[in-house]
């Protein structure tokens, strides 16, 4: 996995240093492209298995108080 985003930064970086080679229109381009590429990466890279966050309820007043009553 980290060698792939290191593949990834790389390649985006050769692809700015040629648009600011070429010029300044290009350079704006290729951040475009670069930005693009890496959005859709990330969209790909997300396969929906990580755990979503859990909303745990608010005890209401008498529900603390039964508790502590029962302890």
């Amino acid at each position: 996995m980290r060698r792939l985003v290191v593949l990834l930064c790389l390649a985006l970086a050769g692809v700015l240093g040629g648009g600011a080679l070429i010029g300044v229109w290009a350079l704006g381009v290729c951040l475009i492209f670069d930005s693009l590429c890496v959005g859709v990466y990330v969209l790909f890279l997300d396969d929906g298995q990580r755990a979503q966050p859990q909303v745990h309820e608010v005890p209401t007043l008498a529900q603390v108080l039964e508790r502590a009553r029962a302890s």
